[in-house]
């Protein structure tokens, strides 16, 4: 009963809102909600825009038993991306230096 209850209020706020804003194709819609979420007392910090990430961090941090699971996934995340991104290096400079030879190559003939 409880559910349906606040299911209904939260209906009726929603339906409120888009009368309120002009409709749900209004431009007003994306203004309003883009500032809700930057300063809303129930979105995080005033003026940062809390993403599904900061949320889903923020929760396994702090729980004692998900947080050394959590650390060691940032840590694999940093590693793969420090190793992609010297393969990528990696890679780029040998296409350069197959260009160089392609021009030296050129200028012998």
């Amino acid at each position: 009963m409880h559910d349906e209850q606040e299911q209904l209020t939260m209906s009726k706020r929603i339906e409120a809102f888009y009368r309120q804003s002009g409709g749900p194709g209004s431009p007003t819609i994306r203004r309003l909600l883009d500032r809700h979420l930057l300063y809303g007392k129930d979105h995080g910090l005033p003026g940062k825009k809390e993403e599904f990430e900061d949320v889903i961090r923020d929760v396994f941090l702090q729980d004692h038993s998900t947080r050394p699971l959590v650390i060691g996934l940032f840590k694999l995340k940093a590693t793969l991306k420090q190793e992609w991104d010297a393969y990528l290096d990696a890679v780029r400079g040998r296409g350069a230096a197959c260009e160089k030879e392609g021009d030296m190559a050129g200028k012998r003939a």
